[in-house]
């Protein structure tokens, strides 16, 4: 039988030490996110949101699925309809009239003066408020990348990927804004914890497929309910998932591979079920529709290249350095691409570094391989669809990197205090023996 490589069970103390400190960094991120979101600057998507957050009210509250704007049409099949549910929702608790928000901004023929103007604008509270619900998001999304560093390098690896996400200006504006990305990156990290504890608790028969599959599910069909990059998680699960049940079929334990399929085919289904049900524009043909829904993406995409071509990516040459600085502006430094570029990179090659003997083994450890499937295949989707380098389009692997880099920096301070260590206990017996002959 194949070695194990699991590592041991975590203490119900020091459970709770990690749970106070996931929160402690919830409340410091929706604390540095809160006072972001009051001076970061208006964004024409921020608009469009907010003005399709009527369709909340066409489906909660007037419950009416045969309204023409449930037809195919640009709001439609651009993206998933979650981000417009959270915001229309938000809206109504404080008592808006989803009706009486301002229309989809122009930005292609309108200055911001005529789009305020003509009401495509929304005032200065309403987009207050539809940002309230992204700072809890962002602020999740943060605490979440404690327990996948973690996962990762223990501790200090998930302290340091929290710290350098709250102390990245450009992850701090992105998670602030009214638009899909807080939503994603919450509900995208919690999917890759789900499916690598779930991987791993099931290797050790610690867990029942059906209730992991259910949850890792709902959390993958909430990413993809946000926006079609949540759909990249899917092959993922199931890739994994395929490797690690072959490998124990051959070590002859037919019922942990059997377990595996049906927790990674479990969660297949609840999430692609979830991404139709919460989506009537899906209900007459859920293929067809989420195949005009990426024919629309791809049509945007050439529509924005020519648009605007500064950010308009038509060589592959140009991908690999838009990759290196559009995945590593975090810290502090995250505005100095080629500062950022060294050190991420470099962190996070000594990350891997720093867990490659989990990935030796005869049968690779689950949660470390998971979540580095999750990056590996995020960074491949966007590396391949990367026609335009709006640095917000790089925040799914951006996130799920820096559990990497926590890890890589982790192992860094302890490798710097084991060698001072050693320098110290080496220079012990020199002193000692050179006082001694002295005194001699």
């Amino acid at each position: 039988m194949p070695e194990r490589t699991s590592r041991p069970p975590i203490s119900s103390r020091s459970a709770w030490r990690h749970v106070a400190a996931t929160l402690a960094i919830f409340l410091a991120s929706l604390g540095g996110l809160g006072w972001e979101a009051s001076v970061a600057g208006f964004e024409a998507d921020e608009a469009d949101y907010v003005a399709t957050s009527r369709y909340f009210g066409y489906l909660f509250l007037q419950r009416d699925v045969t309204r023409k704007e449930w037809d195919g049409n640009h709001w439609t099949r651009t993206q998933p309809p979650l981000t417009r549910y959270i915001v229309g929702a938000w809206l109504t608790a404080y008592g808006y009239d989803l009706e009486k928000m301002n229309q989809p901004y122009v930005s292609t023929a309108s200055s911001f003066e005529i789009n305020r103007q003509k009401g495509r604008v929304p005032t200065d509270e309403v987009l207050a408020r539809s940002r309230q619900p992204m700072v809890l998001l962002g602020a999740a999304a943060i605490a979440l990348l404690y327990p996948l560093g973690l996962l990762l390098g223990g501790s200090l690896a998930g302290a340091a990927a929290a710290a350098l996400a709250l102390t990245s200006p450009f992850l701090r504006y992105t998670l602030v804004h009214t638009w899909a990305e807080a939503p994603l990156a919450c509900f995208l990290l919690l999917a890759a914890i789900l499916a690598a504890t779930g991987l791993r608790r099931l290797l050790d028969g610690r867990a029942s497929p059906l209730g992991w599959g259910i949850g890792l599910g709902v959390a993958l069909g909430l990413a993809s309910a946000t926006k079609l990059t949540g759909l990249v998680g899917i092959p993922i699960v199931l890739g994994v998932a395929g490797l690690m049940a072959t490998l124990a079929w051959r070590a002859g334990e037919r019922a942990r591979a059997r377990r595996l399929i049906v927790w990674a085919g479990l969660a297949t289904v609840v999430a692609l079920a979830l991404v139709v049900i919460v989506n009537p524009f899906l209900w007459r043909g859920p293929v067809a529709g989420l195949a005009s829904m990426v024919e629309q993406r791809r049509d945007e995409m050439t529509f924005q290249q020519e648009q605007w071509p500064e950010f308009a990516v038509l060589s592959v040459a140009e991908r690999p350095w838009l990759m290196a600085v559009g995945l590593t502006r975090i810290g502090p430094w995250g505005d100095l691409p080629a500062v950022a570029a060294a050190l991420g990179l470099g962190l996070a090659a000594f990350g891997l570094w720093s867990v490659r003997r989990r990935l030796t083994a005869a049968r690779p450890e689950p949660a470390t391989l998971m979540l580095l499937a999750w990056l590996g295949g995020y960074a491949v989707a966007i590396f391949g669809g990367l026609g335009l380098s709006y640095p917000r389009y790089f925040l799914p692997a951006c996130i799920l990197l820096l559990p990497l880099i926590g890890a890589g920096a982790a192992a860094l301070v302890t490798a710097v205090a084991s060698a001072v260590r050693g320098a110290r206990a080496t220079a012990g017996p020199s002193v000692s023996a050179a006082s001694s002959a002295r005194s001699r």
